[in-house]
């Protein structure tokens, strides 16, 4: 008769914790589908933002390297009246160095969007 009424007992007590971890489990199927909503809204905002950013950079990099040719242009047609201190072939090298460090960011822009564009592929 004991084993009976425990076996009553514990019959509801198992049914309890059997549906406490399916409301758990949808719960947790849940916040996974949503997170993954969230990632996916996140990657292609960042695509998108990529993107802008990479057209802003080769407009950029296409004025900057427009203005160091016409300037290394200039400074080799005087290089006779110039020396290493002159405003202009300062002038040239600073350009120099703006052009590599956009150089630089539209390969780093281009290799972003490459990479999301697998991401999300995936």
């Amino acid at each position: 008769m004991r084993r009976f009424l425990l076996i009553l007992l514990c019959v509801p007590l198992m049914m309890a914790c059997s549906s406490k971890l399916k409301r758990e489990n949808e719960a947790l199927a849940k916040e996974i589908a949503e997170r993954r909503e969230a990632l996916k809204e996140h990657q292609r905002s960042a695509h998108e933002e990529a993107q802008r950013e990479l057209a802003v950079t080769d407009s950029l990099l296409e004025s900057a390297t427009r203005a160091y040719d016409e300037l290394h242009e200039w400074v080799m047609e005087h290089a006779a009246q110039l020396n290493g201190q002159s405003p202009e072939v300062e002038r040239l090298n600073q350009l120099h160095a703006y052009c590599d460090s956009l150089k630089e960011r539209f390969e780093v822009l281009a290799e972003t969007i490459k990479y999301i564009r697998k991401k999300q592929a995936e």
